[in-house]
Protein backbone atom coordinates (compact mmCIF):
# COMPACT_ATOMS: atom_id res chain seq x y z
CA UNK A 1 0.00 0.00 0.00
CA UNK A 2 1.20 3.46 -0.84
CA UNK A 3 2.16 5.41 2.29
CA UNK A 4 -0.06 8.27 1.19
CA UNK A 5 -3.02 5.89 0.88
CA UNK A 6 -2.46 4.74 4.45
CA UNK A 7 -2.85 8.22 5.85
CA UNK A 8 -6.41 8.89 6.86
CA UNK A 9 -7.64 12.32 5.85
CA UNK A 10 -8.64 12.91 9.48
CA UNK A 11 -4.94 12.96 10.37
CA UNK A 12 -4.71 16.35 8.70
CA UNK A 13 -5.90 19.44 10.62
CA UNK A 14 -9.34 20.66 9.60
CA UNK A 15 -9.47 24.23 8.35
CA UNK A 16 -13.26 24.38 8.24
CA UNK A 17 -15.25 23.73 11.40
CA UNK A 18 -18.95 23.20 11.98
CA UNK A 19 -19.78 23.74 15.64
CA UNK A 20 -23.15 22.73 17.05
CA UNK A 21 -23.87 24.42 20.36
CA UNK A 22 -26.29 23.25 23.04
CA UNK A 23 -29.00 20.63 22.85
CA UNK A 24 -30.92 18.98 20.02
CA UNK A 25 -28.28 19.69 17.40
CA UNK A 26 -26.64 16.25 17.31
CA UNK A 27 -28.53 14.98 14.24
CA UNK A 28 -27.39 18.00 12.24
CA UNK A 29 -23.75 17.42 13.17
CA UNK A 30 -24.03 13.72 12.37
CA UNK A 31 -25.37 14.55 8.91
CA UNK A 32 -22.53 17.00 8.28
CA UNK A 33 -20.02 14.30 9.21
CA UNK A 34 -21.77 11.89 6.83
CA UNK A 35 -20.82 14.14 3.88
CA UNK A 36 -17.20 13.00 4.32
CA UNK A 37 -15.79 16.38 3.29
CA UNK A 38 -12.01 16.55 3.56
CA UNK A 39 -10.70 19.35 5.76
CA UNK A 40 -14.03 19.70 7.57
CA UNK A 41 -14.70 18.82 11.22
CA UNK A 42 -18.10 18.86 12.91
CA UNK A 43 -18.68 18.65 16.64
CA UNK A 44 -21.20 19.40 19.40
CA UNK A 45 -20.18 21.56 22.34
CA UNK A 46 -22.13 22.90 25.31
CA UNK A 47 -20.02 25.75 26.68
CA UNK A 48 -17.59 28.37 25.32
CA UNK A 49 -14.64 26.85 27.18
CA UNK A 50 -15.23 23.60 25.24
CA UNK A 51 -14.27 25.25 21.98
CA UNK A 52 -11.58 27.71 20.94
CA UNK A 53 -9.91 28.73 17.66
CA UNK A 54 -6.81 26.93 16.36
CA UNK A 55 -4.07 28.34 14.16
CA UNK A 56 -5.36 26.25 11.24
CA UNK A 57 -8.95 27.50 11.43
CA UNK A 58 -10.19 29.50 8.45
CA UNK A 59 -13.96 29.04 8.73
CA UNK A 60 -16.30 28.39 11.65
CA UNK A 61 -19.99 27.70 11.06
CA UNK A 62 -21.93 27.99 14.33
CA UNK A 63 -25.34 26.27 14.52
CA UNK A 64 -27.68 26.04 17.48
CA UNK A 65 -31.27 25.73 18.63
CA UNK A 66 -30.94 26.88 22.24
CA UNK A 67 -28.02 28.20 24.35
CA UNK A 68 -27.89 31.39 22.28
CA UNK A 69 -25.55 33.17 24.72
CA UNK A 70 -23.01 30.33 24.61
CA UNK A 71 -23.20 30.17 20.80
CA UNK A 72 -22.67 33.92 20.48
CA UNK A 73 -19.72 33.85 22.88
CA UNK A 74 -18.09 31.07 20.85
CA UNK A 75 -18.76 32.99 17.64
CA UNK A 76 -17.23 36.16 19.04
CA UNK A 77 -14.08 34.26 20.05
CA UNK A 78 -13.63 32.93 16.50
CA UNK A 79 -14.54 36.24 14.89
CA UNK A 80 -12.07 38.14 17.08
CA UNK A 81 -9.38 35.61 16.07
CA UNK A 82 -9.89 36.52 12.40
CA UNK A 83 -11.71 33.31 11.49
CA UNK A 84 -14.54 33.71 8.97
CA UNK A 85 -17.51 33.16 11.27
CA UNK A 86 -20.96 32.17 9.99
CA UNK A 87 -24.10 31.58 12.03
CA UNK A 88 -27.39 29.72 11.48
CA UNK A 89 -30.37 30.15 13.79
CA UNK A 90 -34.03 31.10 13.43
CA UNK A 91 -33.69 34.33 15.43
CA UNK A 92 -30.00 35.08 15.01
CA UNK A 93 -28.54 38.55 14.64
CA UNK A 94 -25.12 39.23 13.11
CA UNK A 95 -23.29 41.19 15.79
CA UNK A 96 -20.94 38.31 16.71
CA UNK A 97 -20.54 36.97 13.18
CA UNK A 98 -19.30 37.93 9.73
CA UNK A 99 -22.50 36.66 8.17
CA UNK A 100 -25.67 34.91 9.31
CA UNK A 101 -28.74 33.22 7.91
CA UNK A 102 -31.79 33.71 10.08
CA UNK A 103 -35.42 32.54 9.92
CA UNK A 104 -34.30 29.07 8.91
CA UNK A 105 -35.68 25.70 9.97
CA UNK A 106 -33.27 23.37 11.75
CA UNK A 107 -34.04 20.71 9.13
CA UNK A 108 -32.46 23.00 6.51
CA UNK A 109 -29.15 23.41 8.37
CA UNK A 110 -27.32 20.50 6.65
CA UNK A 111 -28.42 21.59 3.18
CA UNK A 112 -27.26 25.16 3.76
CA UNK A 113 -23.94 24.06 5.24
CA UNK A 114 -23.35 21.67 2.33
CA UNK A 115 -24.01 24.52 -0.12
CA UNK A 116 -21.32 26.60 1.61
CA UNK A 117 -18.73 23.83 1.95
CA UNK A 118 -19.06 21.62 -1.13
CA UNK A 119 -17.53 24.02 -3.69
CA UNK A 120 -14.50 24.81 -1.49
CA UNK A 121 -13.69 21.15 -0.81
CA UNK A 122 -14.32 19.99 -4.40
CA UNK A 123 -11.82 20.46 -7.20
CA UNK A 124 -13.71 21.63 -10.25
CA UNK A 125 -13.39 22.53 -13.92
CA UNK A 126 -13.90 26.15 -12.91
CA UNK A 127 -12.47 26.40 -9.43
CA UNK A 128 -13.70 28.25 -6.39
CA UNK A 129 -11.88 28.15 -3.08
CA UNK A 130 -12.03 29.46 0.47
CA UNK A 131 -10.76 32.88 -0.60
CA UNK A 132 -13.80 33.23 -2.86
CA UNK A 133 -16.18 32.24 -0.06
CA UNK A 134 -14.35 34.64 2.24
CA UNK A 135 -14.87 37.46 -0.27
CA UNK A 136 -18.58 36.74 -0.40
CA UNK A 137 -19.28 36.34 3.31
CA UNK A 138 -16.69 38.43 5.20
CA UNK A 139 -18.53 41.30 6.95
CA UNK A 140 -21.55 40.81 4.69
CA UNK A 141 -23.94 40.45 7.67
CA UNK A 142 -26.54 38.30 5.89
CA UNK A 143 -26.60 35.50 3.35
CA UNK A 144 -29.07 33.05 1.90
CA UNK A 145 -28.83 30.06 -0.45
CA UNK A 146 -30.97 28.80 -3.31
CA UNK A 147 -30.71 25.45 -5.10
CA UNK A 148 -32.39 23.70 -8.01
CA UNK A 149 -31.71 20.93 -10.52
CA UNK A 150 -32.77 19.81 -13.96
CA UNK A 151 -32.12 17.37 -16.77
CA UNK A 152 -29.38 19.45 -18.36
CA UNK A 153 -27.94 22.92 -17.86
CA UNK A 154 -30.75 24.70 -19.70
CA UNK A 155 -33.54 23.26 -17.56
CA UNK A 156 -31.66 23.84 -14.31
CA UNK A 157 -30.81 27.40 -15.37
CA UNK A 158 -34.43 28.18 -16.23
CA UNK A 159 -35.48 27.03 -12.77
CA UNK A 160 -32.80 29.14 -11.10
CA UNK A 161 -33.80 32.12 -13.22
CA UNK A 162 -37.41 31.71 -12.06
CA UNK A 163 -36.19 31.84 -8.45
CA UNK A 164 -34.14 34.97 -9.14
CA UNK A 165 -37.17 36.62 -10.76
CA UNK A 166 -38.98 36.39 -7.42
CA UNK A 167 -36.13 38.04 -5.48
CA UNK A 168 -35.28 41.68 -5.00
CA UNK A 169 -31.76 41.33 -6.35
CA UNK A 170 -31.01 45.01 -5.69
CA UNK A 171 -30.24 43.94 -2.12
CA UNK A 172 -27.56 41.45 -3.22
CA UNK A 173 -23.90 42.50 -3.13
CA UNK A 174 -22.28 39.15 -3.91
CA UNK A 175 -23.59 36.07 -5.69
CA UNK A 176 -21.84 32.78 -6.37
CA UNK A 177 -23.37 30.15 -8.63
CA UNK A 178 -22.16 26.55 -8.39
CA UNK A 179 -22.88 24.00 -11.10
CA UNK A 180 -22.56 20.29 -10.33
CA UNK A 181 -22.56 17.47 -12.88
CA UNK A 182 -21.85 13.75 -12.83
CA UNK A 183 -18.56 13.13 -14.70
CA UNK A 184 -20.03 9.80 -15.84
CA UNK A 185 -23.02 11.43 -17.58
CA UNK A 186 -23.91 10.15 -21.05
CA UNK A 187 -22.41 13.20 -22.81
CA UNK A 188 -19.46 15.26 -21.55
CA UNK A 189 -20.29 18.73 -20.26
CA UNK A 190 -19.30 21.30 -22.91
CA UNK A 191 -18.87 25.06 -22.86
CA UNK A 192 -21.63 25.41 -25.48
CA UNK A 193 -24.03 23.74 -23.04
CA UNK A 194 -23.18 26.51 -20.57
CA UNK A 195 -24.57 29.28 -22.79
CA UNK A 196 -27.92 29.45 -20.98
CA UNK A 197 -26.20 29.91 -17.63
CA UNK A 198 -23.88 32.55 -19.06
CA UNK A 199 -26.94 34.36 -20.42
CA UNK A 200 -28.60 34.31 -17.00
CA UNK A 201 -25.47 35.73 -15.39
CA UNK A 202 -25.26 38.50 -18.01
CA UNK A 203 -28.80 39.61 -17.13
CA UNK A 204 -28.07 40.09 -13.43
CA UNK A 205 -27.80 43.66 -12.09
CA UNK A 206 -24.36 45.15 -12.72
CA UNK A 207 -24.10 46.03 -9.01
CA UNK A 208 -23.75 42.34 -8.11
CA UNK A 209 -20.29 40.76 -7.94
CA UNK A 210 -20.78 37.31 -9.50
CA UNK A 211 -18.59 34.21 -9.13
CA UNK A 212 -19.03 30.84 -10.83
CA UNK A 213 -17.75 27.34 -10.18
CA UNK A 214 -18.23 24.08 -12.11
CA UNK A 215 -17.81 20.90 -10.05
CA UNK A 216 -18.05 17.15 -10.36
CA UNK A 217 -20.53 15.23 -8.20
CA UNK A 218 -20.80 11.49 -8.78
CA UNK A 219 -23.91 11.32 -6.58
CA UNK A 220 -26.01 13.04 -9.25
CA UNK A 221 -28.13 10.79 -11.45
CA UNK A 222 -27.44 10.51 -15.18
CA UNK A 223 -27.50 13.86 -16.94
CA UNK A 224 -28.86 15.71 -13.88
CA UNK A 225 -27.40 19.17 -13.32
CA UNK A 226 -27.56 20.83 -9.91
CA UNK A 227 -27.24 24.59 -9.45
CA UNK A 228 -26.64 26.19 -6.05
CA UNK A 229 -26.39 29.90 -5.37
CA UNK A 230 -25.02 31.81 -2.39
CA UNK A 231 -26.27 35.40 -2.09
CA UNK A 232 -24.90 37.88 0.44
CA UNK A 233 -25.31 41.50 1.44
CA UNK A 234 -26.33 43.66 4.36
CA UNK A 235 -30.01 43.48 3.36
CA UNK A 236 -30.08 40.03 1.81
CA UNK A 237 -32.49 38.88 4.53
CA UNK A 238 -35.10 40.55 2.28
CA UNK A 239 -34.37 37.81 -0.31
CA UNK A 240 -34.78 34.84 1.96
CA UNK A 241 -38.48 34.20 1.84
CA UNK A 242 -38.62 31.55 -0.91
Amino acid sequence: MNNLDSINKQDFPASFRVIGVGHGIENVINEINSFGFEGVSAEVVKYPFDCSPNDEDKLAIIVFIDCEDNANNIAKTFHDAGVLTVGLNSDIFPYCYDCVMRDISTTKYPEVIKTLLQPIVTSGMISYDFNDLNTILRDSEYFTVKSTSGNGVKEATEKLGAIFNELELKYVDYLSIHLYFNPNRSLPLTMSEMSSLQQLMSELPETINVLLSVNRDENLKGDEIKLSAILSGKEVWRCQGI
